[in-house]
């Protein structure tokens, strides 16, 4: 049975509101102020007893039904509460308006007639004052306790992140897992499974956590991707969010073909390392297999997939091997982590019975850390020994023996004050393992009254945060990290999965989560608190409060919104919705001015171009977000939105103007964006008053500042809880330089404790002075300076004692970095050092010349780990005292000669050695006049630690390094003077792309792919041969070959037909690829026959395609066998045991093709032939497939002459994909065609097929994707009206050419409490 969520908050909330200000005064004008009063003594009368009601009501059932008529009572009197406090600040927003002064009380009501407004809230203070007055009535017959709410005192100021040194017991098991990683004897496979065992609570993720982080993994694989399964393992989802974390965007595809392309282009069979974390599908093994599949499909030699699960059999069904059962801590170790995290803030005050206690506290958790670690932050808050005592004693510990864990962990929840009960319960609203913003929840609690206030505004953010930190703490929140650059310091933070199993617990119904729209999982009509992600399309607000009619908080992501209809606008009126999160895609309904009890309200990525001034009407709202919606104008009245205090605009490229009055919002505290404009309004004197902005503000349009008293009246140095500050004016502005813009920006003046600077478009002479002197930009981690075209010299970035991050673009003028004027001396050398830098990128400085005024080698950045570089044409050098160093990109520099210059030496064992000892990834880029490494040669320079180098467009470079022991990945572009030869003899490349211009001229060169190479692309070589090797040499290097993906583009050095090498050279080139496992031949115009003898012994091979070679006609050289009635083009000739591991065969714009041999023994599961017109379909399909019940997807696309599918094709079991396009000829599929698994059908240009057989109509209904363009016939049948209507319309994802069909399915329609409604 769900526990009951704390009553007491609630019951104390409305006790304060019966006490506000505000609500009295408007009762007293309307004479009913007794009734107020009355109400305000009923539940203080319940507020006395009610810790002891929520005691009682556990374990009765009498009491539980009392308490649940209470809470509804309670909600009723706050929200009736709050229509009083909505008219009183309707009141004082009007009053504000011009010429209302003598007007107010005739205002003071709605547009409704006052009379009708009063009777209306008589009527319903009088429901909610009888049915308050019952329920006490009822009480005092349960002859209750009266008490008082648990004192509990937090004197203790906590830390906002968990240190990887808080954990303790696990460094064994650590380095046993990490051993497993990285044994060697993995590289056999492609992929393997280990798994980590244990009961929730016991540190699985933890541990995983501690070996995915460690320096030396991370060294090892090539890709680290963790990914949170949870309870739903849903294979596409699986996908998806690899996808996005090996890329950073999100796929928005859901179709497996789609999908698994995306997947193999983001592993790109690179060696990685896949975290699975919290599975539990010890019932799906078809699922996993599926997903293993794609895995492989996609994955480098040695890759490895860690699962952490509860559940023994998962582990058996995902054959992980090893698998390590988690052990509970030792009761040493157990007592460690309780006194860490009970003591940590005592200051060693604590006394031997204290310890005592806590160590039988600390054993009695059961070795699982998350136990320790909640019960420690308990008691580290209670300093009376005979608080520990009673702990000590309490029952709970017996539920222990039965894992109960949740038990142990509601000790620690019972314990929490009141109002942070109700902080952490409501947290059930989110996902399991969702990344929480953590000023985005503290929002939410305002907007719920969760936080408590003693009738101000003031500080409420501050008391979320201190609400915060105490459940950090006590573990209730967990992973708190950093997820944005310094503008913006978004922070976030997790649920362990038992926290939030307690989060659900405690609120029952009243609080749900739901990841997908049609989840099974019911969501009951009492729910107060509701999101769902990812869902494609919803019904309107009005729907969904017609389900829920006691919604509070609703959070929908990616949906679209109906416009309510207007019969039904008193649904939003009515409602008690005080947050909302809503995507819209057009415009937003005017209705939505009528909730007003709306306090958050999210609309970012909407599509709106402008809000309804109905909007102005929400006095109440505190919270408006967005961010990234195509605003391109804020409503004229947002002035009178006086609760407003946090109003986010960042990325709403399109908005043009700020409305006026903006500064008479006094609670104000977020405004993320500002914009400028002389014609449409926005004056900068409006941010005088706002001295409580906080965080990140970026002001654009400065050009409009005409006075530089405007600029000071702004007053940005009395913001000083401002963190990050942009200013910008528009670039047009640049042209010519205006005149005002140094007085501008000197008025401009911010605080000395801004963090992020950002100064974009500033046309001054020079910066102004605070801008040139460090004391007010002392405390700067980022500055960014772009498009300040007028200015010759940089701030004094050098001397900035916490600068990090610094980014210069588009100032034409600068010729230096640092001027001569700054210099720190250190033994008897001038040297400039950039202490803490860690990431410097310049960009389009063409008059830049050297990084010093006097000497480029006397600039050093100890810190330094990216480097970027990009057009600045006339400097000759980059540094060189780099020693952190990890990555760096160098583009368009044309006077660049050499990496490193001969005059910078580094002398080790007396010998001229420079050094880039960390550095990891380096790319260099259209560089004219790059001639070497170091002007000394390039044994000179050593690369330690290098596993990634990009040339690209550097004609002059003759080599690549030599000293790069480490190298794995190299691509080498339109660098025509480097070698192929030198490249043979890289020791640990496994990936290599060059790339050449088509020179039938250049000289020969020779080539032999590296022993560890698994990846190659050649394109634009011609007179290659393959590298000999002397005898011994060949027979000491025999290894198996690990080439496994191959990319032959305009490469006819591979093809022994037409001009090149001859047949016995170039087939020596394929004893190289006996391991490839894909290989892809592109534009070759040797290859003439098919490569019967290159493809010989690639008995790996799973995919192979060949696209647009033109002279391609697809006969063998060898002597043939023709058909018996002797038409050549009908030849089909049979390879016996070739490539018998091939699974997908395509053939793209070969227009020369007559015939495809059997090319494989194995039959094949992916067949596509797309612009070969000559090819015979009938002939190919019905020889080329031998298996038709294996094939999985089949495409046929430009084949004009097809006109019978094979009778052999009628019964296909598996195919899951159907694609045929631009097939004039075909006219009809066979009668008895049967696609029984079939998923996806795309019929395209293929105007003679008019109907589907009976068969293929009885599948329709189950495909997730139809599409069907420019096929008149077929399309009438399958639109509206027409007799393959039914059969199509349930389809969710379908296209018919010449209609709109939605996307996706109805979300309300899919909650299991309203089918059928």
């Amino acid at each position: 049975m769900a526990l009951e969520m704390a009553l007491s908050p609630l019951i104390s909330l409305a006790v304060n509101k019966t006490a506000d200000a505000l609500i009295e005064k408007i009762c007293g004008m309307l004479g009913m102020d007794e009734n107020r009063k009355t109400l305000r003594r009923h539940l203080l009368a319940v507020q006395e007893k009610i810790e002891d009601a929520q005691e009682r009501a556990v374990g009765g059932p009498a009491m539980k039904e009392w308490m649940q008529e209470l809470e509804a009572a309670a909600h009723e009197a706050v929200d009736v509460l709050d229509e009083f406090r909505y008219e009183a600040l309707r009141s004082e927003a009007i009053s504000q308006q011009p010429k209302a002064s003598s007007k107010v009380i005739k205002g003071f009501f709605t547009h409704e007639n006052p009379f009708i407004f009063r009777d209306k809230m008589s009527k319903k203070l009088t429901k909610v004052l009888c049915t308050i007055g019952k329920i006490v009535s009822e009480m005092n017959t349960f002859n209750l306790t009266p008490r008082g709410p648990p004192t509990i005192t937090i004197d203790r100021q906590t830390q906002s992140s968990v240190m990887e040194s808080d954990i303790i017991g696990r460094e064994h098991e650590k380095e046993e897992l990490i051993r497993e990683v990285l044994n060697p004897q993995r590289e056999r496979n492609n992929i393997s499974v280990l798994a980590v065992i244990g009961m929730g609570g016991l540190g699985k993720t933890t541990l995983v956590q501690l070996v995915f982080n460690d320096k030396r993994v991370k060294e090892h694989f090539q890709l680290t991707l963790w990914v949170c399964v949870s309870t739903d393992f849903n294979v596409i989802n699986i996908i998806k969010s690899i996808i996005q974390v090996a890329s950073g965007n999100a796929s928005t595809s859901d179709n497996k073909e789609v999908l698994q392309h995306e997947l193999r282009k983001k592993l790109d069979k690179k060696r990685y390392l896949l975290v699975l974390d919290d599975v539990w599908n010890d019932d799906e093994r078809d699922k996993w297999e599926e997903l293993k599949m794609l895995l492989c499909s996609a994955a480098g030699a040695g890759s490895v997939i860690i699962v952490t699960t509860r559940n023994e059999s998962v582990a058996l069904i995902m054959e992980a091997f090893p698998k390590h059962n988690l052990a509970i801590l030792t009761n040493e170790d157990s007592w460690k982590l309780f006194e860490k995290r009970a003591f940590s803030a005592w200051d060693g005050k604590q006394t031997e019975e204290h310890r005592e206690i806590g160590k039988t506290i600390a054993h009695k958790c059961g070795g699982l850390p998350l136990v320790v670690n909640a019960m420690g932050g308990l008691m580290g808050t209670k300093k009376e020994l005979s608080a520990w005592h009673e702990i000590l004693k309490s029952r709970v510990w017996d539920e222990l023996q039965s894992k109960n864990v949740l038990s142990i962990l509601k000790l620690s929840y019972d314990h929490l004050p009141s109002d942070v009960k109700q902080c952490f319960a409501f947290c059930a609203i989110f996902p399991q393992d969702y990344e929480i913003e953590i000023e985005i929840l503290i929002q939410l609690w305002i907007a719920n009254d969760f936080i408590p206030t003693d009738g101000s505004m003031e500080n409420l953010e501050k008391k979320g945060r201190s609400i915060f930190n105490e459940l950090l703490h006590r573990s209730f929140f967990q992973n708190v990290k950093k997820v944005e650059p310094y503008r913006f310091s978004k922070i976030t933070c997790q649920m362990h999965d038992l926290m939030h199993d307690l989060a659900r617990k405690i609120v029952g119904n009243k609080c749900f989560a739901r990841l997908e729209s049609n989840s099974s999982e019911s969501v009951q009509e009492e729910v107060h608190h509701l999101s769902v992600q990812y869902t494609y399309e919803i019904g309107g607000l009005n729907d969904i409060f017609k389900q829920f009619p006691n919604i509070c908080t609703l959070l929908i992501d990616r949906t679209s919104l109906y416009e309510p209809r207007k019969k039904d606008s008193y649904l939003l009126k009515s409602c008690s919705l005080r947050a909302l999160k809503y995507q819209f895609r057009n415009n937003i309904p005017k209705e939505i001015g009528y909730m007003k009890h709306l306090r958050y309200l999210d609309l970012s990525a909407s599509h709106f171009t402008i809000l309804p001034e109905t909007i102005n009407k929400l006095y109440n709202l505190q919270t408006l977000i967005l961010s990234g919606s195509y605003i391109q104008e804020l409503p004229s009245k947002m002035r009178y939105m006086i609760n407003l205090r946090h109003l986010f605009l960042d990325g709403c490229s399109k908005l043009q103007c700020m409305p006026i009055g903006l500064g008479q919002l006094k609670y104000l505290r977020t405004l993320t964006k500002y914009v400028l404009n002389s014609s449409k309004g926005g004056n900068i004197r409006e941010l005088s008053q706002l001295n409580l902005l906080s965080g990140y503000i970026s002001l654009s349009g400065l050009e409009s500042i005409r006075d530089k008293e405007d600029a000071q009246i702004a007053n940005l140095a009395k913001k000083t809880n401002l963190y990050s500050l942009e200013l910008k004016w528009d670039e047009t502005s640049n042209e010519g330089g205006t005149t005002n813009s140094k007085p501008i920006l000197e008025a401009l003046i911010p605080h000395d404790k801004l963090k992020y600077l950002q100064i974009d478009g500033y046309s001054g002479s020079g910066f102004p002075k605070w801008l040139m002197e460090v004391p007010i930009i002392r405390n700067l981690k980022e500055l960014e300076l772009q498009q300040c075209i007028n200015c010759a010299e940089l701030p004094p970035v050098c001397l900035l004692p916490f600068l990090e991050n610094l980014y210069i673009r588009k100032m034409d003028n600068l010729i230096s970095i640092v001027g001569s004027t700054y210099k720190h001396v250190e033994g008897n050398k001038s040297l400039i050092i950039f202490r803490v830098l860690k990431e410097l990128t310049i960009s389009d400085l063409p008059n830049l010349e050297s990084w010093h005024e006097e000497d480029f080698e006397s600039v050093a950045f100890p810190e330094l780990k990216t480097l970027s570089i990009f057009h600045c044409p006339k400097l000759k050098s980059i540094p060189t005292h780099v020693p952190s160093l990890e990555d760096c990109h160098i583009e368009k520099m044309n006077n660049l000669i050499s990496i490193v210059g001969s005059t910078c030496k580094h002398v080790e064992e007396s010998k001229s050695l420079i050094t880039f000892r960390a550095l990891k990834e380096l790319t260099l880029s259209r560089l004219p006049n790059l001639e070497s490494w170091h002007k000394e040669g390039s044994e000179s320079v050593d690369f330690p630690e290098l596993k990634s180098l990009i040339i690209i467009r550097c004609p002059k470079l003759k080599s690549v390094p030599t000293r790069v022991p480490l190298l794995a990945s190299l691509k080498v572009s339109y660098c025509s003077e480097i070698k192929l030869r030198q490249i043979s003899h890289l020791p640990m490349l496994s990936k290599l792309s060059i790339v050449l211009e088509n020179m039938p001229n250049r000289e020969l060169d020779a080539f032999r792919p590296p022993k560890t190479l698994e990846e190659l692309e050649m394109k634009g070589y011609e007179n290659v041969y393959p590298l000999e090797e002397e005898e011994k040499q060949l027979i000491s290097c025999q290894t198996k070959p690990v080439l496994r993906n191959l990319e032959i583009t305009r490469s006819n050095c591979f093809f022994s037909c037409g001009p090149g090498p001859s047949k016995e050279v170039a087939l020596k080139f394929w004893k190289y690829f006996a391991a490839v496992e894909y290989l892809d031949i592109t534009d070759c115009d040797n290859l003439v026959f098919w490569p019967k003898e290159e493809l010989r012994n690639l008995e790996c091979l799973k995919q192979l395609i060949i696209c647009s070679c033109s002279n391609l006609t697809g006969a063998l050289i060898v002597q043939q066998q023709a058909s018996p009635l002797g038409d050549s083009s009908s030849l089909t000739v049979t390879l016996p045991q070739s490539l018998p591991h091939l699974e997908y065969l395509g053939i793209y714009n070969c227009p020369e093709l007559v015939q495809i041999p059997v090319v494989c023994s194995k039959p094949l599961k992916d067949l596509n032939i797309t612009e070969c017109p000559k090819l015979n379909i009938e002939e190919m399909l019905a020889h080329v497939i031998t298996n038709p019940t294996e094939l999985e997807k089949l495409t046929i696309d430009g084949s004009t002459h097809w006109r019978v599918w094979p009778d052999k094709m009628e019964h296909l079991p598996s195919l899951e994909s159907l694609e045929i396009e631009k097939c004039p000829g075909i006219e009809s599929f066979p009668l008895r065609l049967h696609l029984p698994s079939l998923e996806r059908l795309k019929i395209a240009k293929c105007p003679g097929i008019e109907s589907f057989p009976l068969r293929l109509q009885q599948r329709l209904p189950s495909l997730q994707y139809l599409r069907i363009v420019h096929c008149p016939a077929l399309e009438r049948r399958c639109r509206s009206g027409g007799d393959y209507y039914h059969l199509v319309s349930p389809i969710p994802d379908k296209y018919i050419f010449g209609t709109k069909e939605p996307k996706g399915k109805s979300f309300l329609k899919n909650l299991p409490c309203i089918r059928g409604s």
